[in-house]
């Protein structure tokens, strides 16, 4: 583990988790650029308004979650005046990602344009980021794993201390964040294949929600972090992945009713070519000059020959 700052430029610390959120963003933003042909999204128009708008809410929706299941927390930070640490630490994903869909939901109303054109080109690239955000958990340290000795499996077995991670307490851990930055990266490659493939809308969206609902329902027990909150037998995580993973099926179920243009990909390419009514004119070709007709020179006339001069006789 690295530590809150990843370095410091003279008194100006870099936050680890800040540069990798950045560089997951940036890396994310570049492959839905890649993926542009995929959709049939104006990608500098409609899509960047969707990221502003998914971001922005996404934001909101880390925090906003992050105090309702530390409410201690929140109101000690409130009556000691320390706002600023409440925008700046702390975040759980689930609320990112419900606030983020709103987000998008919102611009692709305003846009008039399918819900799931949107979401179907985002869940692959946001893999990507939310990849790097748990690279950022484990540098600063949060998130952890059990530590060996720990029962998983709610009790049904015990962790043994393989591949610990050792954090800057001394303690050893499962390093969790690693684990879904790997489990994030192989999941991006999958949906990516069924973008290529899919023929209805929202089927790249319900995968995502079912395939990364289940890793996160059995990755839940294996976190370290009962504070969160448990209510029965899951945790807060594991209860939305419940929710999360009805939506996915449903979606999927449903996709039937929402096809793919056949040609959109056509429209795509028509639409990145130049117009040819948008070309410049072609210079007037010059008219071929027919070849003149060779003269024929006179043939001489032919001499007739004369009748040869017999002796005369006598």
């Amino acid at each position: 583990m690295i530590g809150t700052y990843l370095f410091h430029i003279g008194n100006f610390g870099v936050p680890s988790m800040g540069l990798c959120i950045l560089v997951g963003t940036v890396l994310a933003v570049f492959l839905s650029w890649l993926l542009r042909k995929e959709s049939s999204l104006d990608w500098n128009g409609e899509f960047v308004d969707s990221v502003i708008w998914g971001v922005l809410l996404g934001f909101v929706g880390m925090k906003i979650l992050y105090w309702i299941v530390t409410p201690d927390e929140f109101l000690s930070a409130i009556r000691e005046g320390r706002i600023l640490d409440l925008l700046t630490t702390g975040m759980v994903f689930y609320g990112g990602l419900i606030g983020g869909i709103l987000g998008v939901f919102i611009c692709s109303r305003r846009k008039k344009k399918n819900f799931f054109e949107f979401t179907d080109l985002f869940a692959p690239c946001f893999c990507v980021a939310h990849a790097f955000g748990r690279i950022g958990c484990l540098l600063v340290g949060c998130c952890a794993g059990v530590e060996p000795g720990e029962s998983v499996l709610f009790g049904a077995a015990t962790y043994n201390g393989a591949c610990a991670f050792t954090y800057a307490n001394g303690h050893q851990h499962l390093p969790v964040p690693l684990m879904e930055a790997i489990f994030l990266i192989l999941l991006c490659v999958v949906l990516i294949v069924i973008l290529k493939k899919a023929k209805h809308l929202g089927t790249v969206t319900g995968w995502y929600l079912v395939l990364y609902a289940i890793w996160r329902f059995v990755i839940e027990s294996f976190r370290g972090d009962a504070e969160r909150g448990i209510y029965g037998l899951f945790s807060t995580s594991q209860w939305i992945s419940f929710a999360i993973l009805i939506a996915g099926v449903v979606i999927l179920v449903t996709a039937k009713k929402r096809p793919r243009p056949e040609n959109f990909r056509e429209f795509r390419e028509e639409e990145l070519t130049v117009p040819e009514a948008e070309q410049a004119p072609k210079e007037p070709e010059a008219p071929e000059e027919t070849p003149e007709a060779p003269e024929e020179t006179p043939e001489a006339p032919e001499e007739t020959p004369e009748a040869p001069e017999g002796d005369a006789e006598e």
